[in-house]
This record gives structure tokens, sequence and C-alpha cells, in this order.
């Protein structure tokens, strides 16, 4: 019973964040973040005066599968990642009087609306019944049912959730952390945000707000998350920010250099070419 919604541009998508907007939800803004992703779930909601109860506000925010996280800030690689790992993100945010529910691989995305948090059977177990839709009289056979469990702690509130994802992880219990920033932002800091120089000591720059300066141009850029867009790892211009931008750059980690490479390609899935460009070293 699930939606795959037209609301999310073409069904590629290479950032969250992107997805985020959708539902006319600002993203949090950008704070100082611990490397260990398990750190770096900060959750905002307020803890719960009902710890056996379990409401809606305590689950908003972004949630990612933690085996997905730890393997992006070890491999720097997300077309890489995403193809050893079940990335999946889940954002829950209030919308006026809803909830509606965004989960996506970073190739498709699937917009419900939770509808109600429901004791399971054992304890510490729950699950969200969701629907296409949010309207009164909506009966059971149009909900299904995304199970959880998870444990508060010492603040009454959620840093971690074992979920139960139907679509993309085939209801296999994989563990999700809180991200206490946009997706985008940990991205860039994971796998590229830095200052660099080249053979002939010019720099290049990328910013975790998505800045890239180079030394003949610069753009805003966002790190394709989409392993079907590329045989390569891709830094692209932002599409929502920029996009009008055409900005196609290959990349890949060798020990401690950065190499950036040319992409070929007038569609996806783009190549990189054998040889790069720019070799570059952290300043």
């Amino acid at each position: 019973m699930t939606h795959r919604s037209s609301f999310a541009r073409p069904l590629l998508v290479a950032s969250f964040l992107a997805l985020v907007a959708l539902l006319g939800s600002r993203p949090a803004a950008a704070q100082e973040t611990p490397a260990d992703p398990e750190a770096a779930a900060q959750p905002s909601p307020p803890v719960s005066r009902y710890p056996d109860r379990v409401h809606l506000k305590d689950l908003e925010g972004t949630w990612i599968a933690r085996d997905y996280l730890e393997r992006l800030r070890n491999s720097r690689a997300p077309h890489a990642t995403a193809r050893q790992a079940t990335g999946v993100a889940i954002k829950i945010a209030k919308d006026g009087p809803t909830y509606p529910i965004l989960i996506t691989n970073f190739q498709k995305a699937i917009l419900n609306f939770v509808i109600d948090i429901q004791p399971d059977v054992k304890p510490g177990s729950y699950r969200l019944a969701v629907a296409q839709q949010d309207r009164p009289g909506i009966s059971s056979t149009e909900l299904t049912y995304i199970y959880f469990r998870g444990r508060r702690d010492s603040q009454g509130v959620f840093q971690a959730l074992s979920i139960a994802e139907p679509n993309f992880a085939r209801k296999r219990y994989l563990t999700y952390l809180r991200l206490g920033e946009p997706l985008e932002t940990f991205v860039n800091r994971s796998v590229l945000a830095g200052t660099y120089r080249d053979a002939d000591g010019q720099s290049y720059e990328f910013t975790e707000a998505g800045d890239a300066v180079l030394p003949d141009r610069r753009f805003l850029y966002e790190v394709s998350l989409d392993p079907t867009r590329a045989s390569c790892e891709l830094i692209i211009s932002h599409r929502e920010r920029e996009p009008e931008g055409k900005e196609r750059i290959g990349f890949a980690w060798k020990g401690a250099a950065l190499h950036l490479f040319e992409v070929t390609g007038k569609k996806p899935p783009y190549r990189c070419k054998g040889k790069p460009f720019a070799v570059l070293t952290r300043d």
C-alpha cells in the first residue's frame, strides 16, 4: 500500500535533502558534529512525560541506516557504499496537522502519512500505521505497517531505532540513527570537504555547505548518492540550489590523495576517464 510519490521530481534522487524540501520542511542548520556517525545522532524532540508511550513527535527527524553511514564515512565513496550496504533514509516531519513519512534509497522515493503508532506484542516494540493519504475514515485495509523497536536514553529520547522498513530493506530490522543535521552536510564533510592543492600549487576547496572552488571556476555542488548515475564517484551541480548548473566531476580517493576526473557521456550512467586531470593533497 505504498505510494511512489509524484512529488519527488524524477525517481532518481541524488540527495535526501532535496526530498526533504518537497515536504515543505526547512533543513536543520549545519552544526559541528563528531566524526562518529553514532555520535552524530543529536535528537531534538522533547522528552516524553510517559516513557512507556511513543508519540509521533518522538520520532520526528531524519533516520539513516547505521551500516550505510559507517561504510560511507570509512570508504568516502557513496556509489560504492550503496552497492554494498542498504542505504535507506526515513524522514518524519510534522506538516500542519499531518505527519508525512518519506522513505528513499537515494534512487526512488516513497511518500506516505503516519496515521497512528501502535504498541506491538513485545515490550519496546511498536508499529507505524501508514497510508497513502491522511483523511478521516481510513479503513484497516488501506494501512501498511512499519515495525520498529527502540529504547530511550537517560534523557527519555530515542537515539537509535531498529526498523523493519518494508520497501527497500524488505522488512529486515536495521539499526537507524537520528541525524542531527542535513544528510547533505554529513556527506560533504565525510567524503569531500576540505582545502587542497594540486601538483602545480593551485588551490581547490570543497566546503561542508556545498561550495566548490576550483582554480578556473566555482559552483554549488552535491555529492551523488545514487549509484545508477555513474560507474564512478560523482560531484555534480546542486540540483536544487543551482538547477541550471551542468558540472560533473568524477573523483576517487587513492590513499590520502583525491583524484579528480573528467566525466564522459550525455546522460546517466556517466563514466570517468581513466587518467585524472588533477591529483590533490590536503593543505
